[in-house]
């Protein structure tokens, strides 16, 4: 009599090693180092560039309107701090794929061959859209913004605008990393689509819901309680999700021949 064989013999992982509790831990371990060793070498590439990702950081202040005589320091440790900040963010950002590549190394062996297959696409996804939110909030919202602020404190109170470089690099640094996290939302709805958590159906549902929280996602990742720039977030965040439904179809659709 034949035995039964499970429905889908790719999640079943053939051969798999138990390796003792102090093996993982070195390869935690060794995972670890890698990645704390991308982040120094991106951080200490960036240290050596700084000034000329300030210029990059500078560009839509100057576009907005804004003059870079106008900025003041006035702290003894402002310059070094702006160094450390641009420096981390852009190790960060260099360093991004080196990061989810170890980190993909060390998930690697725990998972079925059809969960390895999604693996590679999840990451270069991850890092594809937070590159692509940091782009979009660099050429579009960033110049929108200061422009705004400048136009409220100049003509609509007739306040001069005397900024400090350390809080115009601050807000700027904080709108980067928070468009780029944001635009992570479609990712980590179609991940929970494909493994069977969440369905379209689910998603449609919960529309109300979900402009609910992705309206308090914008208040804790926008440095600004102002209207206009909670929006600037809001809008493009919600339109993913929505898209998030319809791609979700898509992949659902495909699932059922199978």
């Amino acid at each position: 009599m034949p035995l039964n064989r499970p429905e889908d013999e790719e999640d079943i992982r053939p051969g798999l090693e138990t390796k003792p509790f102090l093996a993982h831990l070195e390869d935690l371990r060794w995972t670890i180092i890698r990645c704390l060793f991308a982040l120094v070498t991106g951080v200490v590439i960036c240290a050596f560039t700084a000034k000329h990702i300030l210029q990059l950081l500078y560009r839509p202040y100057i576009e907005a309107g804004g003059n870079l005589k106008d900025l003041v320091t006035r702290d003894v440790t402002d310059p070094f701090a702006i160094h450390m900040e641009v420096s981390v963010f852009g190790g960060v950002i260099l360093s991004l794929p080196f990061l989810l590549y170890f980190i993909g190394q060390f998930l690697l062996p725990a998972l079925t061959p059809r969960e390895k297959r999604f693996l590679a696409p999840i990451f270069a996804a991850g890092t594809l859209l937070f590159v692509i939110g940091v782009t979009f909030c660099y050429a579009l919202v960033l110049r929108a913004a200061l422009q705004f602020f400048i136009t409220y404190s100049t003509q609509y109170f007739g306040f001069s605008t005397m900024w400090t470089p350390k809080a115009l690099v601050d807000f700027e640094v904080q709108m980067l990393i928070g468009f780029g996290l944001a635009f992570e939302l479609p990712l980590v709805i179609l991940v929970l689509n494909v493994f069977g958590l969440v369905t379209s159906e689910q998603l449609a549902s919960k529309r109300r819901h979900a402009a609910f929280i992705i309206f308090i996602a914008a208040c804790c990742i926008i440095p600004s309680t102002d209207i206009f720039s909670l929006s600037v977030l809001t809008i493009p965040m919600y339109v993913l999700y929505e898209a998030c439904i319809w791609i979700s179809r898509i992949v659902e659709r495909r699932k059922e021949p199978q």
